[in-house]
């Protein structure tokens, strides 16, 4: 598929849905595509999974710019941009955002700026807000996908959601958003398998990274995270949910200024399942508020079962932290066969840190530092 140069597009929320007839698909970007003006009130409010590009049932998907015969190296492929977006600071738990002037602004490849203009929609005459406001781009049900040098920056939700797909590949990836921005999640995988994200500079007011129930062998290689709430595991159990995850591997990750960095989160309300087979290996933290996390209270404490957390391994973890508690190991009914191996954190100007854990069965090997009280 080509977007002409030269000519320019109107395009709503779209969903390019396959299977396809030929083994491998391009779709070059090389004109302008124009988001429908804010006046379009009922193009937005008809689009039942809050997207504005979606590919779905599309295998071998390369996005770029190049000719299409040429599908080996795809270079800058889609890009989305947001300004002008206000915000409040809290958002309600049906995830209804409140905003004023919400003006979004989507960028394509090398076209020029799309703009999209969404008034606040309300929900039965309350205060006017978006809800569930839209992901820049699903990838669902998709196999052997590679996108690369991609450039997002304030998508309203989440930049990229990866669901129900298996095989993909994104690499060298720039994503930013305000720190303040709520649910902005960089990349969220869930449900997949044999996804691989590599040298990427990512910054968000949420996850930088998120692998929820369903996902497996997920390979993460050279990231760097901040602002953003790290790179998480979760959260699961949600809604009482199974939860299934397992075959993560997190390396080569550097956080800057971020509120969490090696996350493992579950939520206590009748959740089930297990997270397991997990490593963090050769991360480095800077100034970051909880380096090193195991939330299995995740917005709720009263209940004491949950989600199974086991076989998680920390390597080479270095760095600092703005606050005396870098490791914190809080289960609910147990997390068991959890390593650490060689991790020295500290706090600004190598002050003193502390660890912390409940119900967790954590074996030491190399030098830890600070000391974890509840060794195996």
């Amino acid at each position: 598929m080509v977007v002409p140069a030269r000519r320019s597009f109107l395009v709503g929320p779209v969903n390019f849905h396959g299977p396809c007839a030929p083994g491998r698909i391009t779709v070059q970007v090389r004109g302008k595509i124009t988001a429908p003006p804010s006046t379009a009130v009922s193009t937005w409010s008809r689009v039942r999974n809050n997207y504005w590009l979606m590919f779905s049932r599309v295998d071998g998907l390369l996005d770029g710019n190049r000719p299409p015969q040429n599908i080996t190296s795809p270079p800058k492929a889609i890009q989305t941009t947001k300004q002008d977006v206000r915000y409040y600071a809290h958002h309600s738990p049906n995830l209804c955002k409140p905003c004023v002037a919400c003006t979004f602004k989507f960028l394509i490849s090398a076209s020029p700026y799309l703009k999209l203009t969404t008034p606040g929609i309300p929900l039965g005459g309350q205060t006017p807000c978006v809800q569930s406001a839209p992901t820049a781009l699903k990838l669902v049900r998709c196999n052997n996908l590679e996108v690369s040098r991609i450039s997002s920056k304030d998508s309203p939700q989440m930049h990229v959601a990866i669901l129900q797909s298996s095989g993909i590949t994104l690499r060298k990836l720039t994503i930013t958003a305000p720190g303040s921005s709520p649910n902005t999640d960089s990349i969220h995988i869930e449900q997949s398998q044999n996804v691989r994200v590599a040298d990427s500079r990512i910054g968000t007011g949420d996850d930088c990274m998120s692998v929820s129930s369903g996902s497996r062998f997920v390979a993460v290689d050279g990231i760097e995270c901040g602002p953003g709430h790290g790179v998480s595991i979760g959260s699961l159990g949600k809604n009482g949910d199974t939860a299934a995850v397992e075959f993560v591997d997190v390396r080569n990750v550097r956080f800057t200024d971020s509120m969490n960095g090696a996350r493992i989160k579950t939520l206590c309300l009748g959740g089930q399942g297990y997270a397991k087979s997990i490593s963090f290996t050769n991360i480095e933290f800077d100034n970051v508020d909880h380096p090193v996390l195991i939330d299995q209270f995740y917005r709720d404490r009263s209940v004491q079962v949950g989600v199974a957390i086991s076989n998680v391994t920390y390597s080479n973890l270095r760095g600092t932290s703005s606050r005396a508690t870098t490791v914190a190991f809080d289960c609910s009914g147990g997390c068991t066969d959890i390593h650490v191996n060689s991790m020295v954190i500290t706090g600004p100007g190598g002050r003193r840190t502390v660890a912390r854990c409940r119900n967790a069965q954590v074996a030491i090997s190399g030098q830890v530092y600070p000391e974890i009280p509840c060794r195996s």
